[in-house]
């Protein structure tokens, strides 16, 4: 599903996976949007720019930009392990097959065939589906199905692609086939609850198993245009993140939670799961959003890696050289709030390396009541080029987040992320890294 929240009065989704009946099947590309600049597909633009990012698309603004602590032996401040996805059934596609679908008419279609046979080539491929047991070496096949003039529930999609499908001999499922459907401009996929997705509200783009064989489970997923306004991106962009994203979390859990994935959600008790698997989602693309990949011609969803992230710090892949990596950890999953009160979280900034000061800004991911409302205070802080004041953060310094809870009856709860931002233009998409963290009311 795609969590949905607002920042500055602007509404963002977020992926996540489906804890029940009532959302998309799984874990739908989302995107994260902040007034530090953040757009609505993971880029960002610069709160100020004191300096830059170098090329490796670090956040490191240079040993000498303001607020770099003084010279000296640099000791990583230390923050809680990062998960560890779960192979559980093991499920995987191997060798996957991709089909890009796309209905006549489309005019990024040629696009879009080129980025699929390009994604199974990649370094990003390689790099991001190694250590999961998925491969790409079934191929890559178009298929360009009839013009699509009505938005589509589930049903209505895969029935649209076993349709577009029956003609081409290359496109039969074989136990290891992910169909990529792109839907066309101006069609909004049909959210099984919510109703119809327009403007992405609910997500960009999910994925489910397309049908068991005797050979293992075909699966299939969706990418949908969605508002670009102020992002940066352009709309062949935005479908390759989203596209990506979802060809990969196929890839790896092809049957939603028998391949790698965190788990299901208690959707009484959300609080005795990690507050990342209520949002942004439990699956290996859900765990790096807001840091993308640039190769070639095609921009990328950074994957999860068990291996990096057991090592401490950037947990993504393909890996920035020479980047530093910075983020901010509570020392709890979960914390206990009172209804109309209030609680305080204590938050660490913790990087790989010296670099400059970076903004922080808490963001709604989920919640099962309105009224949870958080700010962060710190000893330092940042104006945005828009006039707004940001909380600040670098290794080892300590910041708050401070969540008020609505005054409402016991049992309901809020997850949030913590978005550090970097000040200055990131290079190569890595605008922004979040730790999650979930607030309740026992």
């Amino acid at each position: 599903m795609a969590a949905v929240f607002t920042v500055g009065g602007c509404t963002i989704s977020v992926g996540a996976p489906s804890p029940n009946a009532s959302s998309p099947p799984d874990g739908g590309d989302g995107s994260v949007a902040s007034n530090t600049g953040i757009d609505a597909s993971g880029e960002a633009s610069a709160i100020d720019a004191p300096s830059s990012a170098d090329a490796s698309g670090s956040h490191d603004a240079g040993a000498d930009a303001p607020g770099t602590p003084e010279a000296g032996p640099f000791v990583p401040a230390t923050h809680p392990p990062w998960p560890q996805v779960p192979s559980n059934q093991g499920i995987v596609l191997k060798p996957m097959k991709l089909v890009t679908i796309v209905s006549s008419g489309d005019p990024l279609a040629t696009q879009l065939f080129a980025f699929g046979d390009a994604l199974i080539a990649s370094h990003w491929w390689t790099s991001v589906s190694a250590e999961y047991g998925a491969s790409a070496t079934g191929g890559s096949v178009h298929v360009t199905g009839p013009s699509i003039t009505q938005n589509p529930d589930q049903t209505a999609m895969t029935s649209y692609i076993q349709s577009a499908i029956a003609s081409s001999a290359a496109a039969a499922p074989n136990g290891n086939t992910m169909y990529m459907l792109y839907l066309p401009p101006n069609i909004s996929a049909i959210d099984p609850v919510n109703g119809v997705n327009t403007s992405c509200q609910y997500f960009g783009g999910f994925h489910d198993i397309f049908d068991m064989t005797v050979n293992g489970a075909d699966a299939w997923g969706v990418g949908q245009r969605c508002p670009l306004q102020g992002s940066g991106l352009t709309e062949l962009q935005d479908l390759t993140i989203t596209g990506s994203h979802e060809i990969l979390e196929a890839a790896t859990d092809p049957q939603p939670g028998l391949g790698w994935a965190l788990g299901a959600v208690d959707p009484m008790q959300p609080w005795t799961t990690p507050p990342t698997l209520v949002a942004p989602g439990g699956e290996l693309g859900d765990l790096c959003l807001g840091t993308q990949w640039i190769e070639g011609s095609y921009m990328y969803q950074r994957i999860w890696s068990n291996a990096a992230a057991a090592a401490g710090g950037d947990p993504c892949l393909p890996a920035y050289p020479n980047a530093k990596y910075d983020n901010a950890s509570s020392p709890q999953a979960w914390y206990k709030v009172t209804g109309g009160g209030s609680v305080d979280i204590p938050l660490t900034g913790f990087s790989t390396g010296p670099t400059g000061d970076w903004a922080l800004e808490a963001l709604l991911l989920s919640s099962t009541a309105s009224g949870f409302n958080p700010s962060i205070t710190s000893a330092t802080s940042v104006v945005s080029p828009g006039g707004m004041t940001f909380s600040t953060t670098n290794n080892g310094r300590m910041a708050k987040l401070t969540v008020t809870a609505p005054s409402i009856a016991s049992g309901s709860s809020a997850v949030f992320g913590i978005a550090s931002v970097a000040i200055g233009a990131p290079a190569a998409g890595d605008a922004y890294h979040l730790w999650t963290v979930g607030v309740y009311i026992p």
